[in-house]
């Protein structure tokens, strides 16, 4: 049906448009008809012929412009740049620029060829107010393109729009279609266009000016001093000409020519070269930094401040290939000096830095898929306290801590005699664990690279690495799971990015175990926040972690980083409403709102709500997270106005919170027999578009995410867009706060009803608004 309304919608378009283009065709002919008959007929006179004639030519022109800017602004109109202020003036108002100076270009190269009946100055004339059109045009786009859109177009603006639009409202929304680039590329370039964009067109319109000058000349007869004058032109184009072409491609040709050619007797002290000695003996050719023009020193002096910014505070980094320039002087073929800044770029270019989004992503597959719950306070503390928060050391290589005793250990597993190695190599080989040999920083790859020369494996068995130190010999037991497939695979994983690190270290917690239980357990939500941070450091870093005060410092780090997500919440609190009554002395107080099934099975809706209710209760307080309530502290069936007043009041004394009201389905005509066959979640707002909808599109987002295997119920708009349904519920159309209302499945649906009876089913549906509240709370703008 909306494909049906679609096509009819586009045929009329069609036709619409077609009607406009033959009105136009015909005005066009009208207006050309009547000035003919009006230079004939009227102009005959010699004393007014050319002037009259010229007159009723230029008013045609005037009037076809008229008709054909009509024409091309219905059609602009019809297309959709969300409302870009910037658009009509760049685009529209350069289009009736260009025309009008065409236009007086025409009419000054018809004046021109009557007064002086020489066509080719009327012909330069032409082409040199043609190019200034197609000059203004394009200089106008290209700084609307880079400096408005940032480099890319409005149909793909509109996209973006388009996707953020669904993803609010909780509609599936790859992640590439949300990208969008933040700032123009070439922003420090002239007018923000790329390099050699504006010295390109000067040097064209050199270019057409010489060719101008040219065609005039071929139609007159110069002498003395005009000749002279001419020649002066000529050489001015030609001179200014030339100039622009060498600028702009002579230095990088020589570049180019001078790279290509390597002198096989350069030193490597040479100041344009180095050479170094490749393993084979054969010189290899390092990049070294040449003398750059001021564009490309601002630059890259742009792109450094843009970095540090970045990275203090905490967001992403400028990409290197968003800026060519700058990013040229960072890449190195075999190497970069460790005073430069190179290395720390270079590991956010290849995204070696964990991101808290990669952290949250990951933990939120934990709790979908494996039901662990982990938060992201406890994660950064632990990285906090184990590598001051970051996994590589400034010169991109992993952060270790090389271990002698366990070195001595792995050597005799493999069949050497530590002992008497020990007294060639006293500072990596001894017996007992001691911190006098460590050497720290990347120092630490001194001792490393020694181990290896004398055994790869032990080596790599004997070192902590990365973000979370983990110790390579866990490839045997602990993080045998995440399946390298040697010492050597895992060694060069480390390099590449923290996000191994981070997958290592899930892994080790969930199988390493203390006192019977995996270390993870010690750190999860399932405890309330009530964290024992001495088993997991005693599991984590052994019976040494009271010396250092491992658990002092972990907890800590915790308190810190919770304090710092509690800060960047909003503060909008959920109250929660579970839908009618539970069980008074042993009876359902609300009759209505029940089932039972041919098989025996009976269910309340009002005492599952209040059991969804309840555990969501809980996670909140666990997890720090304020919230109301208007029945989980009674069994009893309150009325709507009353639990309509009760949140109003709450609104009414803080305007911070929404009502979250919790139901279930049903289908059915009678409250017992075989069910229905009705399906799904379903939420909904009131009607009409509020700040509900805007919470409820967060809530549809979770629903779809954490039960895909139940299907989620909307309702389709004339658009072929999807949203959550609208009712007039009395506590979503009474309440003066924010109010949406969830339908967990049908408790009239046999399976579904087995699902929300089963204690399982009532912790993920729990668990859902959990995250639906907690998202809310920590993003949502008041």
């Amino acid at each position: 049906m909306e494909d049906k309304k679609r096509q009819k919608l586009q045929e009329e378009e069609k036709v619409e448009k077609a009607k406009a283009l033959r009105m136009m065709l015909l005005r066009i002919g009208a207006i050309v008809i009547i000035g003919m008959v009006v230079i004939f007929l009227f102009f005959d006179s010699s004393t007014f012929g050319k002037f009259g004639k010229a007159v009723v030519v230029v008013t045609a022109l005037c009037m076809i412009y008229g008709v054909v800017a009509r024409y091309l602004s219905y059609s602009v109109d019809r297309r959709m740049w969300k409302g870009n202020p910037y658009h009509n003036f760049f685009f529209r108002g350069t289009a009736v620029l260009t025309m009008v100076l065409t236009l007086l270009g025409v009419v000054g190269a018809f004046f021109v060829y009557v007064e002086h009946d020489n066509l080719f100055q009327a012909v330069g004339l032409v082409t040199s107010i043609i190019w200034i059109g197609a000059f203004l045009m394009y200089f106008m786009w290209a700084v609307y393109h880079y400096n408005i859109n940032y480099g890319i177009t409005d149909e793909d603006w509109d996209k973006i729009y388009k996707a953020q639009g669904r993803f609010k409202r909780g509609l599936p929304v790859r992640e590439s279609e949300l990208e969008a680039p933040r700032q123009n590329p070439y922003r420090s370039q002239t007018f923000g266009l790329p390099p050699g964009t504006v010295r390109g067109m000067i040097a064209f319109t050199l270019l057409i000016g010489g060719m101008s000058l040219l065609i005039v000349s071929f139609g007159t007869e110069y002498s003395g001093a005009e000749l002279a004058l001419v020649r002066q032109q000529f050489e001015f184009f030609e001179t200014a000409f030339l100039m622009m072409i060498a600028f702009y491609f002579g230095d990088k040709s020589l570049r180019y020519l001078k790279d290509r050619w390597v002198d096989p007797n350069r030193r490597a002290g040479d100041n344009s070269a180095r050479a170094k000695q490749s393993p084979e003996g054969s010189p290899t050719l390092q990049y070294v930094e040449e003398p750059l023009d001021e564009v490309y020193m601002d630059n890259k002096e742009l792109f450094k401040e843009e970095v540090k910014y970045a990275l203090t505070h905490d967001i992403p980094p400028p990409s290197p290939a968003a800026n060519p320039l700058a990013s040229a002087s960072f890449l190195t073929f075999a190497g970069a000096p460790a005073e430069t800044e190179f290395v720390q770029i270079r590991d956010n270019t290849h995204e070696k830095v964990l991101s808290d989004e990669f952290i949250k992503d990951t933990l939120e597959e934990l709790r979908t898929k494996q039901n662990i719950h982990l938060s992201l306070p406890v994660v950064k503390a632990i990285v906090a306290v184990e590598s001051a928060g970051r996994g590589h050391l400034a010169d991109g290589r992993p952060k270790i801590l090389f271990e002698g005793h366990k070195f001595w250990f792995w050597l005799q597993q493999f069949g050497k005699d530590p002992q008497a190695l020990r007294k060639e190599f006293p500072h990596i080989i001894y017996e007992k664990w001691t911190k006098e040999f460590y050497f720290g920083g990347a120092s630490e790859y001194q001792r490393l690279e020694t181990a290896k020369s004398i055994d790869y494996k032990a080596a790599i068995y004997a070192t902590s690495w990365g973000l979370f130190q983990i110790l390579g010999e866990n490839l045997e037991n602990n993080i045998k799971g995440r399946n390298y497939r040697d010492a050597s695979d895992f060694e060069e994983k480390q390099h590449e990015s923290e996000e191994y690190h981070f997958l290592d270290f899930l892994e080790f917690i969930k199988t390493k175990k203390v006192r019977g239980k995996a270390l993870i357990y010690y750190v999860s939500e399932i405890n309330g926040g009530n964290y024992d941070w001495e088993a997991f450091a005693y599991g984590y870093n052994g019976s040494g972690y009271k010396a250092n005060q491992y658990d002092v410092k972990l907890r800590t780090a915790y308190q810190k980083f919770s304090r710092e997500l509690a800060r960047s919440a909003t503060g909008w609190i959920p109250i929660i409403d579970a839908g009618h009554g539970g069980i008074v002395d042993g009876r359902y107080v609300t009759p209505g709102k029940q089932y039972k099934f041919n098989d025996g099975t009976v269910i309340y809706e009002g005492v599952v709500n209040r059991a969804i209710g309840k555990l969501l209760a809980e996670m909140l307080t666990r997890a720090g997270i304020p919230y109301l309530q208007t029945t989980l502290e009674t069994e009893a069936d309150i009325s709507l106005t009353e639990r309509v007043s009760i949140a109003n009041n709450f609104f009414r004394n803080n305007q911070s919170c929404y009502l979250l009201s919790i139901h279930s389905n049903a289908a059915s005509d009678s409250s017992e027999g075989n069910g229905n066959k009705a399906s799904g979640f379903e939420i909904y707002t009131s009607i009409g578009l509020t700040k509900s909808d805007e919470l409820a599109g967060i809530a549809a987002k979770w629903y779809k995410k954490l039960f895909p295997e139940f299907p989620f119920r909307e309702t389709k708009t004339d658009g072929g867009e999807y949203r959550n349904k609208e009712a007039s519920f009395v506590v979503l159309t009474k309440t003066i706060c924010p109010a949406f209302l969830v339908e967990n499945l049908f408790y009239d649906n046999p399976d579904e009803a087995k699902f929300l009876l089963s204690p399982m089913g009532q912790q993920r549906i729990a668990a859902c608004l959990f995250e639906i509240v907690k998202e809310i709370y920590a993003t949502v703008k008041l």
